[in-house]
């Protein structure tokens, strides 16, 4: 039986654990969450079948010896970290056998932040990846990944929505491969890779109305900054703020 320190955060983390308390071969050991407040708390900690206390919250656990010690101690046969915000410090995984982060990202493009809306921005290529562990964030060695179609109707809630799919069966079809050592990681491209912070993104949601700008160009960073029918793309006009998205469609009627 492989045990299993499973770090899991949205959509794709509630998946991933029904899947492996599914399996005959694997054990959720210690699952680690983001917080009760989470909108799949609920659902990641049932479907996850951990029944020995072993749930944690929040970023600090990682920081405390205690605790740090008592998962050494663990022995772990992997550790999986589905869309963690938190880059982890290598007492933590250096020792386990098999290390997993998933990137929805074709690294090493876009590493960091929001990697969908650079893609439909300046043309990157897109996709999902498994990767190992590292301290630097996104560099590990890379498992599996597969390229993804952005498509000219898309926004940005629907290819993030198409990502967490992509890598979620990424995962399924590549579990027992990776396991039973069939797969030869690959060494990441530094020549090819480019990171983005967090609030790099900040800076591509106001619009001014007076700046010269290819039709090409507008239509890309509103799709990029539309996300369903919300939206985080604006401008001022007579000192009030309006905020505006955009609907692509390769037909007249936008009827559903």
């Amino acid at each position: 039986m492989r045990k299993i320190a499973l770090l899991a955060n949205h959509l794709p983390g509630v998946e991933v654990s029904r899947f492996l308390a599914s399996s005959r071969e694997d054990s959720i050991h210690a699952l680690y969450l983001v917080g009760e407040d989470s909108k799949f708390y609920d659902d990641t900690v049932q479907s996850s079948g951990v029944v020995n206390g072993n749930i944690f919250t929040g970023k600090d656990v990682f920081r405390d010896a205690d605790h740090i010690n008592w998962f050494k101690l663990q022995n772990f046969d992997a550790i999986i970290c589905v869309y963690w915000p938190w880059i982890l410090s290598s007492d933590f995984f250096s020792n386990i056998p098999i290390t997993i982060n998933f990137h929805p990202a074709l690294l090493p493009v876009n590493r960091g932040w929001f990697p969908h809306v650079h893609s439909i921005i300046d043309g990157s290529p897109l996709g999902v990846t498994l990767h190992k562990l590292s301290e630097k964030a996104d560099t590990g060695e890379i498992w599996v990944q597969k390229e993804i179609k952005v498509l000219e109707t898309e926004d940005a809630k629907e290819i993030y929505d198409r990502l967490q799919i992509e890598i979620i069966e990424l995962f399924k079809n590549n579990w027992e491969k990776i396991t039973s050592n069939l797969i030869d990681c690959q060494k990441q491209n530094e020549s090819a890779s480019n990171y983005h912070k967090k609030n790099e993104i900040n800076a591509l949601d106001e619009f001014d109305l007076q700046q010269n700008m290819s039709f090409d160009s507008f239509i890309k960073r509103l799709r990029a900054r539309s996300f369903g029918k919300r939206s985080f793309a604006y401008y001022f006009k007579d000192g009030k703020k309006y905020f505006v998205r955009i609907q692509v469609s390769e037909e007249s009627d936008f009827s559903d």
